[in-house]
């Protein structure tokens, strides 16, 4: 891929063509969060003003509420960490205490639904905000969490990606994305916890190689070749056997100007995988220079 791509120009469309105005909370949080991660890959702080302005039109009594319960505001909360704003983060995680759940243990929005995407919407901020600001404490209920969506969701989910349902895909996308971001955030020495979450998403991403070329959807499938390369730089997964599809997803919305053609939510699924296709996937940096992390 040409290394003058110029990924500033589909960003600036997004956010001055295409607007956040209109953007429902799922696109614009999505969005939020994608541009902290292109932050953090190229380490610089050139969106932080971007996501700190939009957060801040959010902001009431020093919290984030998008709708009662609804698992979106832990999205924002993910945002906030991306930019520092550890207190309002702390608040939102206040909504875990009292977050409705199903039967069998995991968090449900106001609408009740049940699906592995809560790991993409709620768990990786659940995980964030123990590992900084929680003291782990409740690190054995997000695994529980974890397994409960895994024994009720997963199984249904695979059949039916197998057979061609692109809903079961997105969920699948979601979920492996989920996880992977929930692995980076966690204290690896958990070990059982960190190794139970990763084969969750080992499994995900099995699924998933077989049955991504099953929908037409870019967002599903720029999803998921951010959570394959991802997890292929924290060798979580083999380089060798899962990069080269997932790279080939991000070349071809490159080469069809996917980000230029769409609204929100594929541009900013096209931003989050560009935030790990530009980084390194060949090697591991172990030290404490990069926060004790087993990955660069």
């Amino acid at each position: 891929m040409d290394k003058s791509f110029e990924i500033k120009g589909y960003i600036n469309n997004v956010l001055k063509e295409t607007g956040l105005e209109g953007a429902d909370a799922f696109d614009k949080a999505l969005l939020l969060n994608a541009l902290g991660k292109l932050e953090a890959a190229e380490h610089s702080d050139e969106y932080k003003d971007v996501i700190t302005g939009e957060l801040e039109k959010l902001v009431e009594n020093d919290n984030i509420s998008i709708g009662e319960n609804d698992l979106v505001n832990y999205m924002y909360g993910n945002a906030c960490y991306s930019v520092g704003k550890n207190d309002i983060a702390v608040n939102i995680a206040k909504q875990t205490e009292t977050q409705p759940r199903t039967e069998s243990g995991y968090f449900t929005g106001a609408e009740g639904g049940r699906c592995l995407c809560t790991a993409f919407k709620a768990l990786s901020f659940y995980m964030n905000y123990e590992t900084k600001d929680g003291g782990k404490e409740h690190y054995n209920d997000i695994i529980a969490q974890y397994n409960a969506i895994y024994a009720e969701c997963f199984k249904n989910a695979g059949e039916a990606a197998h057979d061609g349902d692109v809903k079961a895909v997105k969920a699948l996308a979601l979920f492996a994305a989920g996880a992977v971001d929930t692995l980076e955030v966690m204290d690896q020495a958990l070990y059982e916890i960190f190794a139970r979450i990763r084969e969750m998403y080992k499994a995900a991403v099995s699924v998933l190689n077989d049955t991504i070329d099953n929908t037409d959807s870019q967002f599903v499938k720029l999803i998921y070749a951010y959570a394959v390369l991802k997890g292929c730089r924290m060798k979580l997964i083999q380089t060798e056997k899962y990069a080269s599809k997932a790279e080939e997803i991000f070349e071809k919305a490159t080469d069809k100007h996917v980000a230029d053609k769409s609204g929100v939510a594929v541009s900013a699924a096209y931003i989050t995988a560009y935030s790990e296709y530009i980084r390194n996937r060949d090697y591991q940096d172990y030290g404490r220079s990069n926060g004790g992390v087993l990955w660069s």
